[in-house]
């Protein structure tokens, strides 16, 4: 007997991380100001990394 996975469970395992954000510390700069972000955060699902500088400024970088 061969077993065959439940595609389902495969399924919402992918959507629960796709909404998952990775922290990280350190420093990241501001596209708009001279300011720096100590914290980014990475989503592996859309390979986007994003962060907030002091002033409210959110920055965005996606890898293609």
């Amino acid at each position: 007997m061969q077993f065959v996975p439940n595609l389902n469970e495969f399924f919402k395992k992918e959507e629960i991380m796709a909404s998952e954000l990775e922290k990280f510390g350190g420093k990241k700069p501001c596209a708009k100001c001279d300011k720096d972000a100590e914290e980014y955060f990475w989503e592996a699902a859309t390979l986007t990394m994003t962060w907030t500088c002091p002033d409210g400024h959110e920055n965005l970088y996606r890898l293609n």
